[in-house]
């Protein structure tokens, strides 16, 4: 794999590289036009490996946590709304013997898990109990980061960024959200704030 994307700075999984030839500038003489050395070469290599990963369609790998708890009946509604918020699946839901509490086993997203504790009691009053979390597996966010609205019925439904050569409108798009905030968050050059025309009103893209 590529230890550092273009898109994130991230490990890249699931890509082979196939070099095919290397062109050098040559003197009439033919002769380099200047000296190679061995970190000029590998600068090109990586830059050209950079270039070609960003023409093809990208997709993000997420970690996926499993979670275990205890909830009662009067918490399960509250419980459930809030793991659909963070794109978590119920797994199992099966009564505890001898108590009236449930034993809730579920998948979220590892990206989706911060302050989900607080965020439970707080929207359950306190009706389950401390979620354990543990990495469970790695998969594919199968949702194109740079995807645009292209016919007239996505462009009304979606709107239209002003600014010309944006590679997304951002919206709703959970993939490009993940991606502003690990750059974000690395110090990383994040696209600025989008001003987005719709049919009937105008929305205003955040980073």
């Amino acid at each position: 794999g590529v230890r550092a994307g273009p898109i994130c700075e991230e490990p890249v999984h699931g890509v082979l590289i196939v070099i095919e030839g290397v062109e050098v500038a040559l003197k009439p003489d033919n002769k380099p036009t200047r000296a190679l050395s061995g970190g000029m070469v590998v600068a090109a290599l990586r830059q050209g490996v950079r270039c070609a990963l960003l023409s093809r369609p990208a997709r993000l790998i997420e970690g996926h946590l499993k979670l275990t708890l205890h909830s009662s009946l009067n918490g399960l509604g509250p419980l459930y709304a809030v793991l659909s918020k963070r794109r978590g699946k119920v797994l199992e839901d099966s009564m505890v013997e001898g108590t009236d509490l449930l034993l809730i086993t579920a998948t979220l997203p590892q990206a989706e898990s911060f302050g989900l504790a607080p965020e439970l009691f707080q929207k359950t009053s306190g009706e389950v109990t401390v979620p354990e979390l543990t990495f469970l597996k790695w998969d594919r966010l199968e949702e194109d980061p740079f995807w645009i609205p292209t016919s007239l019925e996505e462009r009304e439904d979606f709107g239209e960024i002003i600014t010309n050569g944006d590679l997304s409108t951002g919206i709703d798009n959970t993939a490009l959200k993940y991606i502003r905030q690990v750059r974000g968050r690395k110090g990383l050059l994040v696209d600025s704030i989008k001003t987005v025309i719709a049919a009937e009103k105008q929305r205003t893209m955040k980073r």
